[in-house]
């Protein structure tokens, strides 16, 4: 039994499972090397049948995370495939169309069937076609690929198939089912994402720019202004509705909407990948979250934006464990765009009512596609309802590209200097004491928007200057500091609230405070409000890695170093050795590592 699980809306990705088990899961972005890269992952699915030695006639299914053809037009589903500028202004008919109240029928009952053809036309001869729900896939990833099992999963974004905020009980004998749903009139992550563009970011890619930010503002009214555009209240439990009449239900609280109308114009320039109404809703809130924050400062502005932020999102998970669990603290699977927010996931884990947190390390859209391969796996093969053959022991799903590593340094060998490296991992770590910026190029790339200790960026903790000066070479504007990697024995030490049993740590998918008597040696990974976001660095998980940073720990007395993703601003992580030598070439670092190799330039 083969699975082939895509996403293509922005972040587009690709993950397949053999057998059960997961064995490839790539974001299209790092091959293609466009940044959020959208339309059919084309490239990754070729990168993905080479590496399990699969060919298009091996697929059993092709799931697609999120009811697409439900939302979109004929015309909208070819240019996502073809990307052709001929298909986008028919797109933008149909939003004008829409915005104005007539609706085009006879494009949504034919999609399903477009959507098999091309599927057909691009080789999958025999695979059959299963679209699965946006938040149950992202809900699928979070409770099958967490190493425990969650007592309730909670999902959270901009918006998917209409929804925006739900909750889901695990029944051994059906699955997932959401026992609470909001829809995307009422999003908190679309409310972030306005925040995010009225301050001059890029929403739905720069809102943890906003989440740094927020630490150097303080409170004001606006808090309190901000707060007032959400109503807080507790309804009746709904178990499931038909998608058609999700515009029927306003659930937990909802957006203000005193603004009738938003501008014709903005349908144009909207960032909402799909939707009409929701591009409507969007512009609404964004002019009147600009009407509010007149007067304010940008850091104040993000201030308030991460406080309402904390206190919806918590009042609502308090409620619904109130609901559901009235005598026992549980565990929680996490996922959803808004969940990459790594304050809100430390402020949920600190919870008494909350024993536990996995966040699925890929929370955005890209992990829709591992949600819809495990969903189809288990409804159509031999997967169980449980998540013992799905858990992760790691991200490392990636491709290695090992195998262009000789004719990559029969390319490039007049320009570099090339050592193989006796003992790596101590040169490594004398490196890192001397100040250097390292590019990291090691085995299978990670799945997920982190970099994990195969395309990282590493240097040492102990100036806090090289954020500013690192981010200069790589035209980043950041306001966090750098992450930090930290052998697990160490975890405690410098960040005591830490547990061995929580998983969120080892993927950088949660803040902890860290112990002031470790703030200097720490002091460039540690943010102005005294916490850090760890990766925390197991042995048996990634041992070359884990080798590197306690050789720097014996030679130093320090167990922890920075590890920044390996890309220079707008950039995808680097992927194969040609991208990683670029970074070199273009002077982002001083040595590269490419497995037991060190190279530098000549010059």
């Amino acid at each position: 039994m083969i699975v082939l699980g895509v996403n293509f809306g922005h972040d587009s990705s690709v993950t397949i499972i053999r057998d059960g088990k997961v064995v490839f899961a790539i974001e299209e972005e790092k091959i293609s090397r466009i940044k959020q890269d959208f339309g059919w992952p084309s490239l990754s699915i070729k990168e993905g049948l080479m590496q399990t030695a699969l060919t298009h006639e091996d697929i059993d299914v092709v799931a697609i995370g999120g009811f697409i053809y439900r939302d979109i037009s004929a015309n909208e589903i070819k240019y996502s495939f073809f990307k052709d500028q001929k298909y986008k202004i028919l797109e933008y008919i149909e939003r004008v169309l829409s915005y104005i109240g007539v609706t085009l029928d006879r494009f949504r009952d034919a999609n399903k069937k477009i959507f098999e053809q091309v599927i057909r036309d691009k080789g999958f001869i025999r695979a059959k076609l299963i679209f699965y729900n946006h938040h149950l896939c992202h809900a699928a990833g979070a409770f099958f690929c967490s190493p425990f099992t969650p007592d309730i999963v909670i999902t959270c974004d901009g918006h998917g198939d209409g929804e925006s905020f739900n909750f889901y009980l695990h029944d051994s004998s059906i699955g997932l089912r959401a026992v609470k749903i909001n829809n995307y009139k009422s999003s908190i992550g679309a409310f972030y994402s306005a925040i995010t563009q009225m301050l001059g970011f890029r929403p739905t890619r720069h809102e943890g720019k906003i989440t740094g930010l927020a630490a150097y503002g303080k409170s004001t009214n606006l808090v309190n202004n901000f707060l007032n555009l959400f109503r807080l209240h507790t309804t009746q439990n709904i178990e499931r509705f038909p998608f058609d009449e999700v515009d029927r239900y306003w659930d937990y609280y909802q957006l203000d909407s005193k603004l009738k109308l938003a501008r014709l114009i903005n349908l144009f320039t909207s960032e909402s990948e799909i939707g009409v109404d929701y591009a409507k809703r969007y512009e609404i809130l964004l002019m009147k979250i600009k009407e509010l924050s007149i007067g304010y400062s940008k850091e104040d502005i993000a201030y308030a934006a991460q406080k309402v932020a904390e206190t919806v999102i918590i009042t609502e998970v308090r409620n619904a464990l109130k609901q559901f669990f009235t005598d026992k603290s549980v565990n929680l699977g996490l996922s959803g765009g808004v969940f990459a927010n790594v304050r809100i996931n430390q402020m949920i884990y600190e919870m008494p009512e909350v024993d536990n947190i996995f966040v699925q390390p890929a929370m955005g859209d890209s992990g829709l596609s591992i949600g819809a391969a495990i969903l189809a796996d288990i409804e159509f093969g031999k997967g169980e309802k449980n998540i013992a053959q799905y858990s992760f022991q790691h991200t490392y799903y990636g491709p290695d590209y090992a195998n262009q590593l000789k004719m990559f340094f029969e390319n490039i060998k007049n320009d570099v200097i090339v050592e193989k490296l006796e003992n790596p991992a101590k040169k490594i770590a004398l490196l890192l004491k001397d100040n250097y910026v390292i590019g990291f190029w090691h085995g299978n790339m990670e799945w997920g928007p982190r970099a994990l200790g195969k395309r990282s960026m590493i240097l040492n903790t102990f100036d806090r200057e090289v954020n500013e000066s690192v981010n200069k070479r790589l035209n980043r504007t950041e306001f966090m500091p750098f992450a930090p990697s930290v052998l697990d024995f160490m975890m405690k030490t410098y960040m005591p609230a830490y547990d061995d049993n929580c998983p969120a740590g080892e993927y950088m998918t949660m803040t902890y405070d860290v112990d002031p008597k470790y703030h200097d040696i720490l002091q460039a990974v540690v943010h102005v409000d005294g916490t850090a976001r760890p990766q925390v660095v197991k042995k048996d998980t990634n041992p070359f890695f884990y080798e590197i940073i306690n050789e720097f720990f014996q030679i130093t007395g320090c167990g922890a170093i920075v590890n920044t993703s390996f890309n220079a601003h707008e950039e995808p992580i680097v992927s194969t050795p040609f991208s990683a030598y670029k970074a070199l070439k273009d002077g982002c670092i001083d040595v590269l590592i490419l497995e037991d190799f060190l190279v530098m330039m000549k010059n």
